[in-house]
């Protein structure tokens, strides 16, 4: 249970307004000898129907205040994602990471992706074994970009053909620089991460849910990390630049990250701890308001948790982990309308393979640079620097 102070700093409000919300009727609280408590799930119920929501053009994608940018790689209708027209969900089901990746930068099915040769793998993995050794995925992911740069002489070419080419070596690349055996040129991205990541043997089922995962990431509306890569693009930065710009804003506990966080809430159901009692550990403790649950542009849950969801239970610990998935949904159904999310989706996909908690960021990122390389070839075909606002001084 959260005390008045903590409820208040959890919405964002006084405690005076608290109680307001608590005379009206909005907020249930219990009166204990130390004081008012306030049930973590009745607190972000009243945060979600907090939020704003002007909506600003077609389907349920809903705007920030800062600015609107056309887009022509992902829409959300009726609580579904769609690529370009074809379902994301149909998508994940049916094809690889690679496949859409060459029908999204060069509107080709069969168009082939160049992986790095052997030589430049060698000299970017000695950057990644120079990291220190509590680097994150996402600081491997980083040097990856930078590191597979550095060894490509076309990366400054300002068109759409650099910008593939980089983002097909990072794509084939980074899965060989973390493991995945790159004496073997054949596997695919799926079978070369699993290889990396986890311990168990690969089997068919277990490929295809890390593709399922890769392929539903790709892209997502304007997020914070789109939005920087973009940025970049609209400098003329090279594919390498871009996703290290990009990177840079995925490094965050309210976006790539909270996988992490949902993550340690699975683990420790598993280990015993009641559900009720470990989510209103987790609202606590984490950055995210309630890590794994809710999106403001699904009213009824997200159609990529769903799908991988459905893909948990051919993963080796994938019966158990599907358990409190379940038990977690029906505690947080009882006091809320928030639904499982991506982030308890990938979480639940890197528990269930007995993977780290930080490979689910992993998976979102390398899925996500697909996207974040097209988003730079549209910001190619545009004017120069066009993103660069203009300030306004407020200081003495």
């Amino acid at each position: 249970m959260l005390t008045s102070d903590e409820a208040a700093g959890r919405l964002g409000i006084k405690v005076e307004t608290l109680y307001a919300y608590v005379s009206r009727g909005q907020l249930a609280r219990v009166r204990t000898p130390e004081g008012s408590r306030f049930n973590p799930l009745d607190v972000e119920e009243l945060a979600l129907r907090r939020t704003p929501r002007s909506v600003v053009r077609r389907g349920s994608v809903v705007a920030r205040p800062l600015m609107v940018l056309d887009t022509d790689l992902a829409v959300v209708e009726d609580d579904e994602l769609y690529f370009r027209g074809q379902s994301a969900r149909e998508l994940a089901l049916t094809s690889t990471v690679e496949r859409v990746a060459a029908w999204i930068w060069c509107a080709d099915w069969e168009a082939p992706l160049t992986p790095p040769p052997q030589q430049d793998l060698a000299r970017a993995a000695v950057l990644l074994e120079a990291l220190p050794a509590g680097a994150s995925r996402i600081d491997q992911l980083s040097a990856s970009a930078i590191g597979l740069g550095i060894t490509d002489p076309w990366r400054e070419g300002a068109s759409a053909e650099a910008l593939h080419r980089a983002g097909a070596r990072f794509l084939l690349g980074v899965p060989h620089l973390l493991g995945g055996d790159a004496s073997r040129e054949a596997l695919t991205v799926a079978d070369a991460l699993w290889l990396a990541l986890s311990p168990h043997s690969p089997q068919t089922q277990h490929v295809r849910a890390l593709n399922a995962a890769l392929i539903l990431t790709i892209d997502h509306d304007l997020a914070i990390s789109t939005l920087s890569g973009r940025i970049a693009a609209s400098g003329r930065a090279s594919g390498y630049s871009v996703l290290a710009s990009a990177l840079g804003s995925f490094a965050s506990p309210l976006h790539g990250n909270t996988s992490v966080s949902a993550a340690a809430l699975l683990r420790s159901v598993l280990e015993g701890q009641a559900p009720e009692h470990a989510l209103g550990e987790a609202i606590s403790t984490s950055a995210a308001r309630l890590p794994g649950f809710g999106h403001f542009l699904y009213a009824a849950g997200d159609c990529r948790a769903r799908t991988l969801l459905e893909l948990l239970p051919d993963l080796p610990r994938g019966p158990e982990v599907s358990a409190v998935v379940q038990a977690l949904a029906e505690t947080v159904s009882q006091r809320s309308t928030l639904k499982p999310n991506l982030d308890l989706a990938l979480a639940a996909i890197t528990v269930a393979a007995d993977m780290q908690d930080s490979d689910g960021p992993l998976l979102f990122g390398l899925g996500r640079s697909v996207g974040w390389i097209a988003h730079a070839i549209s910001e190619y075909a545009e004017k120069p620097l066009r993103l660069r606002p203009q300030g306004r001084y407020t200081g003495p």
